[in-house]
């Protein structure tokens, strides 16, 4: 899957027509579960970004949902500060 939880490229038409899958599953940061998903800290809608520690984190389920939504939350925010302030300078 691709940082945004959906199948990435061939691999779906891959493992269906596999004999084997075989899935190997790092440890969730968070929870110590298994992670099954890698979840994007970097702001980069880039489908695919090459790097370790600073752009990914392994997650569980429930962490990853989580990490999300405070992602969202704290883009929102920032969006909302930055019309703000875009709104008093104009009005000056």
């Amino acid at each position: 899957m691709d940082f945004k939880g959906k199948p990435f490229g061939p691999m779906p038409a891959l493992m269906a027509t596999a004999e084997y899958v075989t899935k190997v599953h790092a440890v969730c940061t968070h929870t110590g579960n298994l992670a099954h998903y890698s979840f994007r800290k970097a702001q980069n809608d880039n489908l695919v970004l090459l790097g370790e520690v600073d752009e990914y984190e392994p997650l569980s389920r429930a962490a990853y949902y989580k990490a999300l939504r405070l992602q969202q939350e704290k883009i929102a925010s920032e969006k909302l500060e930055s019309n703000l302030k875009d709104s008093e300078t104009t009005s000056e």
